[in-house]
């Protein structure tokens, strides 16, 4: 029997990165779809309440973080004792070691 359902928790930094994606996807494409890609994400990020361990382990970018992807984006996520911390929210097509590494410096 599974456990209590865990809580969803948006780091500064993913909320930021929301932001960031919506207002690319709605330039470059329009609002609705930019709407719907965050409403996309949000329910990716959601499910993971109940399934945790679904993303993929990324221990070679940061020990104890995990993704999923929503292409184009992923999602990077912690597993807690009572919440999944999403923490960050990133094109997948960037290179994903030297935003860590450089996000890491800050």
């Amino acid at each position: 029997m599974p456990g209590p359902k865990l809580q969803l928790v948006w780091s500064p930094e993913a909320g930021a990165d929301l932001l960031t994606i919506w207002r690319w996807g709605a330039a470059h494409f329009s609002p609705e779809t930019a709407d719907a890609h965050l409403r996309d994400i949000h329910h990716a990020a959601s499910n993971l309440t109940e399934f945790p361990e679904v993303g993929v382990a990324r221990d070679q970018l940061v020990a104890g973080i995990r993704s999923i992807v929503v292409y184009p984006t992923v999602i990077f996520y912690r597993i807690g004792d009572a919440a999944i911390e999403i923490v960050r929210v990133v094109d997948g097509r960037r290179n994903l070691a030297a935003f860590f590494s450089r996000d890491s410096d800050d």
